[in-house]
């Protein structure tokens, strides 16, 4: 979950059935006053409340058939160093050394 918004689904076995489910079993469950900790946002936004996402969340707001559609279509770019950046999360950041 980003703050209106969601990550991309395109790359890492990603799923946007999956992203969709999850985000309405698990977050849009919670009552709407609660606050939410998103990833990253890129407008300096830190906190949004589970209410807000699901009022203005434009991407979740959508049907599940239409948000995978929409995922789908939207041919985003190949991220400059997600090929540096899978391999270091997946050992906490701690790159070994050469």
């Amino acid at each position: 979950l980003l703050i209106r918004g969601c990550a991309r689904t395109d790359f890492q076995q990603g799923s946007a059935d999956t992203l969709y489910t999850s985000i309405h079993q698990h977050i849009f469950t919670l009552p709407d006053h609660f606050t939410v900790y998103p990833g990253h946002d890129y407008t300096g936004q830190t906190t949004s409340t589970v209410g807000e996402e699901k009022r203005h969340n434009t991407r979740l707001t959508k049907s599940r058939q239409d948000f995978t559609q929409f995922m789908k279509e939207l041919k985003l770019s190949y991220p400059l160093q997600i090929d540096k950046a899978v391999p270091a999360n997946m050992i906490c950041g701690v790159l070994p050394e050469s």
